[in-house]
């Protein structure tokens, strides 16, 4: 019986770590996305083109006045100020999207 307990904690640690591994590699690269997407906007930088109104991601004061959901509902939707940032609703999914704003947009303010 202990035996039998003990193959099967090993049984199933070794599936965890498969399973693991595996939603690592499907994670999309967030780095890749921004640069396909966003930069020709958004410059590789962050800071945007004034002329564009793009957003400085990298302005700390900016970025506290915007809420990840804002952000997502924007590269979502599109928005249409003073300049027009295009809905990506189509091009991306909502896991891309929500990875953009927390691994990529974020990180330009630290």
């Amino acid at each position: 019986m202990k035996g039998t307990i003990t193959g099967l904690l090993i049984v199933c640690g070794f599936a965890w770590l498969l399973v693991s591994k595996l939603s690592a590699e499907d994670k999309p690269d967030a780095a890749a996305l921004f640069k396909k997407n966003c930069a020709m906007c958004h410059k590789a930088d962050g800071k945007g083109y004034a002329a564009m109104h793009t957003p400085d991601f990298t302005d700390k004061e900016w970025q506290a006045s915007k809420k990840d959901e804002e952000l997502i509902e924007s590269i979502t939707n599109g928005k249409k100020d003073k300049g027009t940032m295009p809905p990506f609703d189509k091009k991306l999914s909502p896991d891309e999207i929500k990875l953009l704003v927390t691994d990529v947009v974020r990180k330009f303010a630290e």
